[in-house]
């Protein structure tokens, strides 16, 4: 303190300028590492899979009610832990014997990749209304969790019907490529 005191004010004023552009500096430097983590967040958000579930239900000479598991993001996701809270195999159409999803951990969706299972809507809502799902996935060296709700009510009535003649084999035609077509929107 009693050095400054005995310096001459141009010493005094190019202390305080030294000062100023240290504190400059290092205010530039925070800024730039806080800049450079958003930018890492916002690349890991852009390029990160997301595991989505959800329901979609077709009318195809009877309806049909099909829970879907997409990867929505742009890398693979490999599933390490996938559970809920709702016996589906109760649900399960007559020809099916297992529990849909019951072999999906530790396998990898890439993006864009699903599975799909069909199930007795009618059954399923005699008994809950909504399935809680917890998924839990890798991506290279990152783990992600997600709790889905998923609302079986909410597609009540709001079956997608195709236009078909029964009887008339280029209706099963028909019907698949509409089928396709709805699948893709």
């Amino acid at each position: 303190m009693f050095v400054i005191c005995t310096l001459s004010p141009s010493d005094k004023i190019q202390l305080f300028g030294i000062l100023i552009s240290m504190l400059t500096g290092i205010i530039a430097i925070i800024i730039s590492i806080l800049s450079l983590r958003q930018n890492s967040k916002m690349i890991e958000n852009t390029s990160r899979p997301y595991i989505g579930i959800y329901g979609a239900g077709v009318y195809v000479r009877s309806p049909n009610y099909y829970l879907t598991i997409r990867n929505f993001g742009n890398s693979s996701a490999t599933i390490t832990s996938f559970t809920y809270d709702f016996d589906l195999s109760k649900c399960t159409l007559k020809e099916q014997k297992v529990e849909p999803f019951q072999d999906i951990e530790n396998s990898t969706l890439l993006p864009g990749q699903s599975y799909h299972c069909v199930i007795d809507i009618n059954k399923s809502l005699k008994q809950t209304k909504e399935i809680n799902f917890h998924v839990i996935y890798t991506s290279g060296n990152k783990t992600y969790e997600d709790e889905i709700c998923l609302n079986l009510a909410a597609l009540s009535g709001n079956y997608i019907s195709h236009k078909n003649e029964n009887g008339n084999p280029i209706s099963v035609i028909s019907e698949t490529l509409q089928d396709i077509h709805i699948n893709s929107l």
